[in-house]
């Protein structure tokens, strides 16, 4: 095998097991609380359920995100920002 068929496959395999994790995780989380648990000690590891929080912001938070932004591109399209370009790999896969 290639280093390019190694790094497809690989992907592959990530990607299929995110998903898995993904489903697994929203089971447990659910079985946690209808049991109403919020913390699980196993032999391979604690689960415990976090309060993450999702915030909803007023109109005028959002105007001065919009105004950041605006100021942005025109520091952007001014040359008064800079930026350093680095190399990124970008892999689009044929492995259905």
């Amino acid at each position: 095998m290639s280093l390019y068929d190694d790094y497809a496959v690989l992907d592959d395999q990530i990607k299929r097991m995110t998903e898995k994790k993904e489903n697994l995780r929203f089971e447990i989380v659910q079985e946690m609380v209808a049991r109403g648990e919020d913390k699980v000690v196993t032999g391979v590891g604690n689960f415990t359920i976090a309060k993450l929080k999702t915030w909803t912001y007023p109109e005028k938070v959002l105007a001065l995100n919009e105004k950041f932004k605006a100021a942005k591109a025109k520091a952007e399209s001014t040359g008064d920002a800079t930026y350093v370009e680095n190399a990124s790999l970008r892999f689009t896969s044929t492995i259905i």
